[in-house]
């Protein structure tokens, strides 16, 4: 496409670097979910408050889903893209440069994520992805707790560029009751484990955003309904049990009205957190 415009923003290059991943994935698309904090943009864009800025691109990758050929780590490497690190699985990135400090960075990155209990490991420290090892190699996808219920509970989306509208992508995009689960597991399994990195105001502004838009009852039917499924009801529990754990901290709902500041009234989070706490306690 001619004129591209260029993003500019740290929001604006995660939406291209998405986009630009799933068209060298597209061989892969079936296996694709978009989960994460572009995710929780696109099913609450009708709410009304501040789309807080992030430069996470999150891609969910289904392993039963995935074809052998061609390997995810050629078709990347070949259109250029490079691990940021060899300690974690997953993490790629493109259009490098050097921050002020001298270390190196990236302006495109994606973090390719499959879900724990699809991913051929039982080991909870083990980032790897087994069942993608053979194909794909050890570091094209790494894996994470609570994307159990992305694998299924999704659906198709346009997803169009920040910088330009004329570029966009088909992809599927997890449900909210997906990444209610996602969110609550990432931030309980932080609140347990700090060496697993930091929670930070935005997860639990992220977490309000998607309780406040969508009907508590129904999304816990949906995550029951996945619960009892054989192949990942254990895994879903336990995204399940750290969510509840993480919506009975007090401390919960004030981290998210400090995300927010003035933008939404206090009042009104505290009552969202107290409809959640009831529907996902049966």
């Amino acid at each position: 496409m001619i004129g591209v415009k260029a993003p500019q923003t740290e929001l604006e290059w995660s939406r291209r670097a998405i986009i630009n991943v799933v068209d060298v994935l597209a061989v892969h698309a079936e296996s694709l979910t978009l989960i994460g904090a572009h995710a929780v943009l696109l099913r609450t864009m009708d709410l009304d408050v501040p789309r807080m800025p992030t430069g996470d691109g999150d891609l969910g990758v289904t392993p039963g889903l995935v074809g052998d050929l061609p390997s995810i780590e050629a078709l990347l490497a070949d259109a250029g893209y490079e691990h940021r690190t060899t300690a974690r699985p997953g993490l790629w990135g493109r259009e490098s440069y050097d921050e002020q400090d001298g270390t190196r960075s990236f302006r495109e990155k994606v973090d390719l994520l499959a879900p724990h209990g699809l991913s051929g490991t039982a080991s909870r420290t083990k980032r790897s992805v087994p069942a993608l090892q053979p194909a794909h190699g050890k570091l094209a996808v790494g894996n994470a707790l609570g994307l159990e219920l992305a694998a299924f509970n999704r659906s198709l989306v346009t997803l169009t560029d920040f910088a330009d509208p004329r570029l966009s992508a088909e992809i599927h995009v997890a449900e909210i009751p997906a990444l209610i689960l996602a969110k609550g597991s990432k931030i309980g399994e932080r609140l347990r484990e700090s060496r697993k990195g930091r929670v930070r105001d935005k997860d639990l502004g992220d977490l309000w955003r998607l309780m406040a838009v969508a009907e508590p009852s129904e999304s816990a039917r949906v995550i029951e309904d996945l619960v009892r499924q054989p192949e990942v009801g254990l895994a879903v529990r336990q995204s399940l049990e750290w969510t509840d754990e993480v919506l009975r901290d007090p401390a919960s709902a004030e981290r998210a009205k400090l995300a927010f500041d003035t933008f939404v009234d206090p009042a009104e989070i505290d009552h969202t957190f107290d409809m959640w706490r009831s529907a996902l306690a049966g």
